[in-house]
């Protein structure tokens, strides 16, 4: 390593504080049309993409929220109160509720889908706005996408619809998919530190209780991403399993032991995190795969994102013991001499021998960087 710990994590934190927020307020908001762009290149221009998502809105709430708690910038305030009344003004069905997942430019609606992964991230953002920002708003939106969730969206086998029409009818049958399940249990542990109820506890407990059961394969100590009605891996791509998610998992296990008291949840984050590191970090190259195939732990996809660095260290800084810190200063290093320039802009995506596979930036890619680098510095209390 060619920098300490402490070093590398101030640094990163200062960019993204500093650096990548100021670049995000500069040029991440459409001042003709208002929303969130979805992407950027390294000189602020933004992408050509026709539409805008809620689950990017969520996102960008969590983190402009979180920093003005943190800064008490008014920048970060006023931009987080800009994507909150856009978010409630342009997203929300107000005939039949829920949140579309996309508008178009103007505003109108584009996909009138009500997807449970951009739930997640809305119901995540607006705990996050209340807690920092602007507690009366966000609380009645909090209710009101609670309350969509646990009436539309629950499922009798405990699992939630992963995507529904405008009218809440399930287009999602037959699969059970793990990503906005975690998702939601990831809002659901920011719910319970926000307001510790029984109720919410419960939310919580009911979300942990379907990952142990049935997405996680316990005799394997895997993670299924692709399941089918009957929690079985899916026919077709029920083989592909995601490091990042392990390292995701191995986190919020560790987060939910304490926000929950259950402390025999950071052993199950350990053992999860300890097998994936065998099957997903490229020990040739470093970095993380992004998918592995779970039949016999050959790489699926050896191509390297960003996300799944940040993702191994969030892990590896709440599982510190003398192996993992080697493995620490290995991400830390390849996620600065690679991924995050000091400019605060960043690199996505890589071949696994470290070819630039793509030059945009997806500004949904600002929440695994607020993440991790909350983590690093032990500020994450959200």
């Amino acid at each position: 390593m060619t920098a300490s710990f402490p070093k590398l994590s101030e640094d990163f934190f200062s960019i993204f504080t500093h650096k990548t927020l100021p670049f995000l307020t500069e040029h991440g908001w459409d001042e003709c049309y208002g929303g969130l762009f979805e992407s950027l290149n390294t000189k602020g221009e933004h992408g050509r993409e026709d539409f805008r998502r809620v689950m990017l809105h969520g996102r960008q709430l969590f983190v402009f929220s979180r920093w003005a708690g943190l800064t008490d910038n008014e920048n970060f305030k006023a931009m987080a109160n800009k994507i909150f009344e856009y978010m409630t003004n342009s997203f929300w069905d107000t005939e039949y509720g829920g949140w579309y997942s996309r508008v178009t430019i103007d505003g109108s609606p584009a996909d009138s889908t009500k997807d449970l992964y951009a739930h997640a991230f809305v119901l995540f953002g607006l705990i996050h706005h209340a807690r920092y920002v602007e507690k009366q708003k966000s609380e009645y939106w909090i209710e009101k996408t609670l309350s969509v969730l646990a009436q539309h969206f629950l499922r009798p086998d405990g699992s939630y619809k992963e995507k529904m029409n405008r009218y809440f009818a399930d287009e999602t049958v037959n699969q059970r998919y793990q990503n906005p399940h975690m998702h939601l249990f990831e809002a659901a542990l920011a719910l319970c530190e926000y307001k510790k109820t029984n109720e919410n506890s419960s939310f919580a407990v009911s979300l942990l209780a379907l990952f142990n059961n049935k997405f996680l394969d316990q005799k394997n100590m895997i993670i299924r991403e692709f399941l089918d009605k009957n929690f079985n891996p899916d026919n077709k791509i029920g083989h592909v399993i995601e490091p990042g998610h392990h390292y995701e998992w191995a986190w919020l296990l560790s987060w939910a032991a304490e926000t929950l008291e259950r402390s025999e949840l950071n052993g199950l984050g350990k053992s999860i995190l300890d097998r994936s590191l065998k099957f997903g970090w490229d020990s040739a190259h470093n970095g993380v795969f992004d998918q592995v195939n779970a039949r016999d732990f050959s790489v699926w996809k050896n191509s390297k994102r960003l996300w799944p660095v940040l993702e191994l260290i969030k892990a590896l800084n709440v599982f510190l013991d003398n192996k993992n810190r080697i493995y620490l200063g290995k991400a830390l290093e390849i996620l600065m001499t690679y991924y995050f320039k000091k400019d605060g802009t960043w690199t996505e995506h890589y071949s696994f021998d470290w070819k630039v596979l793509s030059d945009g930036m997806p500004v949904s890619s600002a929440y695994h960087l607020g993440m991790a680098s909350l983590v690093l510095n032990n500020l994450n209390d959200s």
